[in-house]
């Protein structure tokens, strides 16, 4: 059964802009539930990518006040740009999915962007779409009646 990343990607993709300050990157990681973010420039090009981990680690600096509302308006100070991970790893969206999994496990992420073969960001494939997947190859089918 080869599947190909572009079956498996979210295609509903969050995307923050490299000016964008750090307490907005982390009032959409809240709101939308998700665990990162692919930063694009105004042409939509992928310049880095922002995890909630990123975000936890500059909130959690000796350096910053106890006070959350203290914290959050330290994080309006800052742009993503000064903390994401440029020139993150990606796969093609028409890689086969393990290809996706060896790459997450090698790189130790979470996530990828999915570009397309222009290499414009289409759409993310993360550590529980392959879970999911692998539970639907390897539970068992009910017999038909």
């Amino acid at each position: 059964m080869k599947v190909l990343v572009k079956q498996l990607m979210s295609k509903s993709l969050f995307t923050i802009n490299l000016d964008t300050t750090l307490d907005v990157a982390l009032k959409s990681l809240n709101a939308n539930s998700i665990h990162r973010l692919p930063v694009v420039d105004n042409d939509g090009n992928l310049k880095g990518i922002i995890t909630d981990r990123d975000l936890r680690l500059a909130t959690d600096s000796p350096f910053l006040p106890e006070n959350n509302e203290d914290r959050l308006e330290k994080l309006r100070l800052h742009k993503v740009s000064s903390i994401m991970k440029q020139n993150p790893v990606t796969i093609e969206d028409f890689s086969p999915v393990v290809e996706a999994a060896k790459l997450m496990r090698v790189t130790n992420v979470g996530g990828l962007p999915v570009l397309d073969k222009k290499g414009r960001l289409i759409g993310m494939v993360t550590r529980s779409d392959l879970l999911d997947l692998l539970i639907k190859v390897l539970e068992p089918v009910p017999p038909q009646s």
